[in-house]
């Protein structure tokens, strides 16, 4: 699969140096949340995040274009926000600033670019239109945990006696609106969601490793491997092999941007 996304992507940037068409810088801003083994809603906004980012977008013809990115979230989640019993008493939280990089295609529904001195000048353009786009994005994230009054990385603790890789590959997808209101300016607003192929984002996961055996080696491992003894009603200490997250189920994050663009138009031949 990644070999068919960097073939695509290829194929687009060599297309993009025969083409006489617009480039676009863009400045991103608004907001990120994921979902996974903490936020298992697919479609919530109860824990936002900031999120910004940079972006270039040539533009093939009308229709279509290419673009890469630049962007940063933040994401974060708590079981104690959770509507799940067995969650709750987990009582498990995270956060993670997540930085990504690829590029994707774009693809409008309506003939785009209404001010392009290259258009042709028996066809109707619009100055606005909705769009899709979908690519492939290389992104790196960092989950951490609050304890004793400063944010620790989980990944080196292993808290489920188990190692991942900080770094991922994911597959951006989603829709959006713009409109271009001066020859050299546009905005767009559009929201992206990103599938990944790891469950680790939120550091939760398969099973619990046996506690017992990982406070004798590495205490603080273990305290954040399982938090239900800092409830009220503290939780009795789980059996290793027991469940602590969905392995089945890959997390996703989802980033919603308030585009500002600027455009170099192209002259005319």
């Amino acid at each position: 699969m990644r070999k068919f996304f960097l073939t695509l992507m290829m194929g687009a940037i060599s297309s993009v140096s025969f083409a006489q068409q617009s480039t676009e810088f863009g400045y991103n801003i608004g907001v990120s949340n994921y979902w996974g083994d903490l936020q298992p809603s697919n479609v919530t906004y109860r824990d936002v995040g900031f999120s910004t980012g940079f972006f270039v977008r040539q533009n093939i013809n009308s229709f279509l274009a290419v673009r890469g990115n630049l962007n940063y979230g933040r994401v974060h989640a708590s079981d104690a926000n959770s509507q799940v019993q067995s969650h709750m008493l987990r009582n498990l939280s995270f956060r993670s600033h997540i930085v990504e990089f690829g590029g994707d295609f774009e693809f409008s529904i309506l003939p785009y670019d209404k001010f392009n001195p290259s258009n042709k000048k028996y066809r109707k353009y619009f100055n606005f239109t909705p769009y899709f786009f979908g690519g492939f994005s290389v992104f790196h994230f960092n989950p951490k945990a609050f304890y004793k009054n400063e944010w620790v990385e989980l990944q080196p603790l292993q808290t489920e006696g188990k190692h991942y890789n900080l770094t991922q590959i994911s597959i951006p997808f989603g829709m959006g609106l713009k409109w271009q209101f001066t020859k050299n300016f546009s905005m767009a607003f559009e929201t992206g969601y990103r599938k990944t192929f790891t469950d680790y984002l939120d550091d939760v996961s398969s099973t619990y490793p046996d506690l017992v055996a990982m406070h004798a080696a590495n205490p603080k491992a273990a305290k954040l491997s399982f938090r239900g003894d800092e409830l009220q009603h503290p939780e009795p200490t789980p059996t290793a092999g027991s469940l602590r997250g969905m392995s089945t189920n890959m997390d996703w994050y989802v980033m919603s941007h308030l585009s500002v663009i600027y455009k170099i138009q192209p002259k005319r031949k």
